[in-house]
Protein backbone atom coordinates (compact mmCIF):
# COMPACT_ATOMS: atom_id res chain seq x y z
CA UNK A 1 0.00 0.00 0.00
CA UNK A 2 1.12 3.17 -0.77
CA UNK A 3 1.85 6.44 1.67
CA UNK A 4 1.26 10.09 1.84
CA UNK A 5 4.59 10.65 0.97
CA UNK A 6 4.32 8.11 -2.16
CA UNK A 7 1.72 10.94 -3.49
CA UNK A 8 4.62 13.88 -2.83
CA UNK A 9 7.22 12.34 -4.41
CA UNK A 10 5.16 11.98 -7.41
CA UNK A 11 4.03 15.39 -6.93
CA UNK A 12 7.26 16.65 -7.22
CA UNK A 13 8.38 14.65 -9.95
CA UNK A 14 5.30 16.66 -11.55
CA UNK A 15 7.08 19.99 -10.74
CA UNK A 16 10.26 19.76 -10.22
CA UNK A 17 10.11 23.20 -7.45
CA UNK A 18 7.78 21.38 -4.83
CA UNK A 19 9.85 21.07 -1.51
CA UNK A 20 7.82 17.82 -0.19
CA UNK A 21 10.30 16.08 1.62
CA UNK A 22 9.94 15.74 5.16
CA UNK A 23 10.27 19.26 6.83
CA UNK A 24 10.48 21.04 3.52
CA UNK A 25 8.61 24.25 3.00
CA UNK A 26 5.75 22.93 0.84
CA UNK A 27 4.46 19.63 2.45
CA UNK A 28 1.85 21.02 4.33
CA UNK A 29 0.66 23.01 1.49
CA UNK A 30 1.42 19.61 -0.61
CA UNK A 31 -1.23 17.27 1.51
CA UNK A 32 -4.25 20.26 1.32
CA UNK A 33 -3.75 20.14 -2.04
CA UNK A 34 -3.89 16.20 -2.40
CA UNK A 35 -7.01 16.02 0.19
CA UNK A 36 -8.75 18.57 -2.43
CA UNK A 37 -7.90 15.86 -4.81
CA UNK A 38 -9.32 13.04 -2.43
CA UNK A 39 -12.50 14.75 -1.63
CA UNK A 40 -12.83 15.28 -5.74
CA UNK A 41 -12.60 12.24 -6.35
CA UNK A 42 -14.72 10.51 -3.68
CA UNK A 43 -17.34 12.97 -4.82
CA UNK A 44 -17.45 11.30 -8.27
CA UNK A 45 -16.64 8.29 -6.92
CA UNK A 46 -20.25 8.47 -4.63
CA UNK A 47 -22.10 9.10 -7.73
CA UNK A 48 -21.57 5.32 -9.35
CA UNK A 49 -23.63 2.07 -7.82
CA UNK A 50 -21.28 -0.48 -5.84
CA UNK A 51 -18.13 1.05 -6.74
CA UNK A 52 -15.64 0.60 -3.47
CA UNK A 53 -19.09 0.17 -0.99
CA UNK A 54 -17.38 -2.32 1.28
CA UNK A 55 -17.90 -0.01 4.18
CA UNK A 56 -20.38 -1.49 6.73
CA UNK A 57 -21.90 0.70 10.27
CA UNK A 58 -24.71 1.10 12.30
CA UNK A 59 -27.49 3.26 13.40
CA UNK A 60 -30.37 2.71 15.72
CA UNK A 61 -33.77 3.84 15.51
CA UNK A 62 -35.34 5.61 18.63
CA UNK A 63 -39.04 4.72 19.67
CA UNK A 64 -41.88 6.94 18.59
CA UNK A 65 -39.07 9.02 16.67
CA UNK A 66 -39.43 9.06 12.58
CA UNK A 67 -35.63 9.46 11.45
CA UNK A 68 -31.67 9.06 12.87
CA UNK A 69 -29.17 11.17 11.84
CA UNK A 70 -27.68 10.08 8.74
CA UNK A 71 -24.14 8.47 9.32
CA UNK A 72 -21.25 11.54 9.32
CA UNK A 73 -18.98 9.93 7.02
CA UNK A 74 -21.08 7.79 4.63
CA UNK A 75 -21.47 9.12 1.32
CA UNK A 76 -23.53 6.91 -1.04
CA UNK A 77 -26.29 4.50 0.56
CA UNK A 78 -25.96 0.44 -0.79
CA UNK A 79 -27.83 -1.26 1.43
CA UNK A 80 -29.59 -1.21 4.82
CA UNK A 81 -30.33 -4.25 7.03
CA UNK A 82 -32.42 -4.92 10.31
CA UNK A 83 -30.39 -6.95 12.44
CA UNK A 84 -32.62 -9.62 14.72
CA UNK A 85 -31.73 -8.67 18.09
CA UNK A 86 -32.19 -12.26 18.68
CA UNK A 87 -29.39 -13.08 17.45
CA UNK A 88 -27.58 -9.74 15.83
CA UNK A 89 -27.86 -11.10 12.51
CA UNK A 90 -29.33 -9.14 9.40
CA UNK A 91 -32.84 -10.20 9.00
CA UNK A 92 -34.65 -8.64 5.77
CA UNK A 93 -33.16 -5.75 3.61
CA UNK A 94 -35.16 -2.44 4.35
CA UNK A 95 -36.83 -0.97 0.50
CA UNK A 96 -35.69 2.26 -0.47
CA UNK A 97 -38.69 4.15 -0.89
CA UNK A 98 -38.40 6.48 -4.14
CA UNK A 99 -42.07 7.19 -5.57
CA UNK A 100 -45.33 7.97 -3.36
CA UNK A 101 -47.33 5.65 -6.49
CA UNK A 102 -47.00 3.87 -9.43
CA UNK A 103 -48.26 6.88 -11.72
CA UNK A 104 -46.16 9.53 -10.02
CA UNK A 105 -43.22 9.82 -12.24
CA UNK A 106 -40.28 10.48 -9.67
CA UNK A 107 -41.89 12.23 -6.56
CA UNK A 108 -40.02 11.85 -3.91
CA UNK A 109 -40.93 10.85 -0.32
CA UNK A 110 -41.51 14.24 1.58
CA UNK A 111 -40.77 14.67 5.24
CA UNK A 112 -43.56 13.33 7.22
CA UNK A 113 -45.13 10.89 5.20
CA UNK A 114 -44.44 8.42 7.73
CA UNK A 115 -47.42 7.09 9.20
CA UNK A 116 -48.21 7.58 12.73
CA UNK A 117 -51.30 5.34 12.62
CA UNK A 118 -48.89 2.25 12.99
CA UNK A 119 -45.50 1.60 14.49
CA UNK A 120 -43.00 -1.99 14.48
CA UNK A 121 -39.89 -2.77 13.04
CA UNK A 122 -38.79 -0.37 9.92
CA UNK A 123 -39.38 -2.19 6.58
CA UNK A 124 -38.05 0.93 4.56
CA UNK A 125 -36.52 3.80 4.65
CA UNK A 126 -35.88 7.49 2.79
CA UNK A 127 -32.91 9.66 2.81
CA UNK A 128 -31.88 12.88 1.85
CA UNK A 129 -28.28 12.69 3.40
CA UNK A 130 -29.05 14.11 6.75
CA UNK A 131 -31.80 11.78 8.33
CA UNK A 132 -33.19 8.64 7.39
CA UNK A 133 -36.57 8.39 7.80
CA UNK A 134 -38.09 4.87 8.74
CA UNK A 135 -41.26 3.40 7.76
CA UNK A 136 -43.38 1.95 9.88
CA UNK A 137 -42.45 4.65 12.92
CA UNK A 138 -40.03 2.92 15.17
CA UNK A 139 -41.63 1.24 18.23
CA UNK A 140 -38.55 0.96 19.99
CA UNK A 141 -34.80 0.81 19.66
CA UNK A 142 -33.91 -1.13 16.75
CA UNK A 143 -30.59 -1.53 14.57
CA UNK A 144 -30.03 -1.02 10.99
CA UNK A 145 -26.57 -1.99 9.22
CA UNK A 146 -25.51 0.16 6.43
CA UNK A 147 -23.50 -1.16 3.58
CA UNK A 148 -21.94 1.72 1.51
CA UNK A 149 -19.11 4.06 0.51
CA UNK A 150 -17.56 6.53 3.17
CA UNK A 151 -15.19 9.26 2.76
CA UNK A 152 -11.24 8.25 4.04
CA UNK A 153 -9.42 10.03 6.16
CA UNK A 154 -7.33 12.64 5.64
CA UNK A 155 -4.20 11.70 3.68
CA UNK A 156 -0.83 12.35 6.14
CA UNK A 157 2.55 12.00 4.66
CA UNK A 158 3.69 8.42 7.31
CA UNK A 159 -0.44 7.63 6.93
CA UNK A 160 -1.19 4.37 4.63
CA UNK A 161 -3.35 6.31 0.86
CA UNK A 162 -6.37 3.90 1.44
CA UNK A 163 -7.04 3.93 -2.43
CA UNK A 164 -5.39 1.67 -5.41
CA UNK A 165 -1.89 2.79 -6.41
CA UNK A 166 -3.32 3.67 -9.95
CA UNK A 167 -5.25 6.56 -8.42
CA UNK A 168 -1.41 7.66 -7.10
CA UNK A 169 -1.41 9.81 -10.72
CA UNK A 170 -4.15 11.22 -11.05
CA UNK A 171 -4.84 12.49 -7.45
CA UNK A 172 -1.01 13.93 -7.69
CA UNK A 173 -1.65 15.66 -11.09
CA UNK A 174 -4.93 17.46 -9.36
CA UNK A 175 -2.96 18.86 -6.62
CA UNK A 176 -0.16 20.18 -8.26
CA UNK A 177 -2.64 21.78 -10.85
CA UNK A 178 -4.42 23.23 -7.07
CA UNK A 179 -0.94 24.81 -5.74
CA UNK A 180 -0.40 25.92 -9.54
CA UNK A 181 -3.54 28.36 -9.16
CA UNK A 182 -3.46 31.94 -9.42
CA UNK A 183 -5.70 34.76 -8.60
CA UNK A 184 -7.63 35.06 -11.08
CA UNK A 185 -8.21 31.43 -12.55
CA UNK A 186 -11.29 30.05 -13.52
CA UNK A 187 -12.48 27.47 -11.15
CA UNK A 188 -13.98 25.28 -14.27
CA UNK A 189 -10.52 23.84 -14.50
CA UNK A 190 -10.94 21.82 -11.58
CA UNK A 191 -14.41 20.58 -12.59
CA UNK A 192 -12.64 19.56 -16.15
CA UNK A 193 -9.26 18.05 -15.07
CA UNK A 194 -11.18 16.33 -12.80
CA UNK A 195 -13.87 14.54 -15.32
CA UNK A 196 -10.65 14.09 -17.38
CA UNK A 197 -8.68 12.20 -14.58
CA UNK A 198 -11.05 10.42 -12.33
CA UNK A 199 -13.55 8.68 -14.06
CA UNK A 200 -11.11 6.17 -16.23
CA UNK A 201 -9.78 5.16 -12.91
CA UNK A 202 -13.46 4.62 -11.71
CA UNK A 203 -14.49 2.57 -15.08
CA UNK A 204 -11.47 0.50 -14.70
CA UNK A 205 -11.79 -0.41 -11.17
CA UNK A 206 -15.57 -0.60 -10.99
CA UNK A 207 -15.85 -3.73 -13.31
CA UNK A 208 -16.17 -6.31 -10.48
CA UNK A 209 -20.16 -6.25 -10.20
CA UNK A 210 -22.40 -7.80 -12.50
CA UNK A 211 -25.78 -6.69 -12.95
CA UNK A 212 -26.87 -10.47 -14.67
CA UNK A 213 -25.74 -12.83 -17.20
CA UNK A 214 -25.83 -11.49 -20.55
CA UNK A 215 -28.40 -12.53 -23.09
CA UNK A 216 -28.07 -14.71 -26.00
CA UNK A 217 -27.78 -13.56 -29.39
CA UNK A 218 -29.49 -15.65 -31.86
CA UNK A 219 -27.58 -15.76 -35.04
CA UNK A 220 -29.51 -18.47 -37.48
CA UNK A 221 -33.46 -18.32 -37.53
CA UNK A 222 -35.94 -19.83 -39.57
CA UNK A 223 -39.27 -20.25 -40.10
CA UNK A 224 -42.07 -23.49 -40.24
Amino acid sequence: MATGQNLLNMMETLDLELQLQSGEADVVRGLTALNAAQDYFEVLAAQEKDFLGGSIGTVVTAASTESTTFPSTLLRVDRLQYIDPGDSLPAWDLIPIKRTGGHSWNLYWPINLTSTATSGRPKAYWTNGRNIYWDPLPDAVHTVRWYGFIHQTDITAAGTFLYDDALILPAATFAVKVLRTGVDDPTTDYDNLANALFPPIISALGGFNRDGADGYAYRHGHET
